[in-house]
């Protein structure tokens, strides 16, 4: 693979921790392949166990389970060993309706509440309570959004967190205005996740990914009702009409979809996460109009938008005109293998992170 050596780091700082959040973490896995590419060697461990010993960075990303008691287990370390803190968000903000000052509110009560509930061992009035809504677990996840700010911002004041970033040029900006600096740094095209497979197109449309909320399945049920009623041939990876698709066999299947369609959970939302996998793979992105998340994807030069109401027109459309489809799949792949490599945003992190090695942690 490819390195840019004069930007590969010296080996007396480069040994990284990397969470698995799951098991066989395929995220994580994928990050740490990454970093080998640029110089740094990766340590995966499980979020639950101890951070190992003698790692220089302890690169975070996600969350997708509570990131808290990581970075204060971190912070417990001798000074002259613990590791830099660097996280990579890649989840959603509260409504973008909502004024930031309500949000930072909102924000540090539900991580208020997360960190009484992880300390409880009373048999208070509170722990029980606590206890009581346990099993309802959907209003955790209501709220998680803004446990995850709020958890910044508190990680940010304890001086656990060194530099914050995050996938959405939109997010980082909100967090910066409000007093918590925050690094833009795109999820790019990783090396394990495209191949040229040299495939036959004979899948019409995609769509991989669990529903997610009931505006997006919605959205689905509509657009693919009218597609399977044009007799498209058509694979739904939602683990409800067909099993979800990963790793080697989710590139087989963007190998052989000419459209892949990008429906997003809330109207705000950035998931460009998802034109990251396809457009490597050349498979048209064709979405309903979504913000400026990621500012190197231009619509209708990248990937095609299209209102919810004409998102089967126009998909059609393309299907039946190859030349204006391919123009656009190249244009997208080009920027992919440009300015959208994944390794940019690493190189992007880890300066921050060398700059703060020096200057401190992130203040509030």
């Amino acid at each position: 693979m490819r390195v840019e050596q004069e930007n590969v780091v010296t080996q007396d700082r480069n040994r990284v921790a990397i969470p698995e959040w799951v098991e066989d973490d395929g995220i994580a896995k994928m990050i740490g392949f990454e970093l080998e590419q640029i110089g740094y060697n990766p340590v995966l461990f499980f979020f639950e166990n101890n951070i190992p010993e003698d790692v220089d960075y302890l690169l975070t990303f996600g969350p997708y389970n509570r990131i808290l008691p990581l970075w204060q287990n971190n912070a417990r370390t001798a000074l002259s060993r613990r590791p830099v803190v660097i996280h990579w968000n890649t989840e959603g903000m509260p409504d973008l309706r909502i004024p930031p000052k309500f949000v930072q509110l909102l924000a540090a009560l539900r991580s208020k509440i997360g960190r009484m509930g992880r300390m409880r061992h009373s048999g208070s009035v509170f722990d029980h309570f606590v206890d009581s809504i346990r099993s309802a677990s959907h209003i955790d996840q209501w709220f998680k959004r803004y446990r995850y700010h709020g958890d910044y911002e508190y990680a940010c004041r304890k001086g656990w967190l060194h530099v914050l970033s995050d996938t959405s040029h939109i997010y980082s900006q909100i967090r910066s205005k409000i007093g918590l600096p925050t690094l833009y740094a795109p999820w790019g095209a990783s090396q394990r996740w495209y191949e040229d497979l040299g495939l036959e197109r004979d899948l019409d449309v995609l769509w991989m990914g669990t529903r997610g909320s009931e505006r997006r399945s919605r959205i689905l049920d509509q657009v693919f009702k009218e597609l399977k009623l044009r007799g498209l041939n058509v694979y739904i990876g939602d683990d409800e009409e067909n099993p979800f698709i990963f790793g080697e066999e989710r590139t087989r299947y963007l190998n052989r979809a000419k459209i892949t369609l990008n429906i997003t959970r809330t109207w705000y939302d950035d998931n460009f996460s998802r034109f990251t996998m396809a457009c490597p793979n050349r498979s048209l992105v064709v979405s309903e109009p979504v913000l400026p998340h990621c500012l190197e994807f231009k619509e209708n030069v990248h990937y095609v938008s299209a209102k919810i109401e004409d998102l089967a027109n126009t998909i059609v459309y393309y299907l039946e005109h190859e030349e204006e489809r391919r123009q656009i799949v190249n244009n997208a792949y080009d920027l992919m293998m440009t300015d959208l490599r994944f390794e940019k945003s690493l190189r992007k992190m880890f300066a921050a992170a060398r700059q703060q090695i020096t200057r401190g942690p992130i203040k509030k």
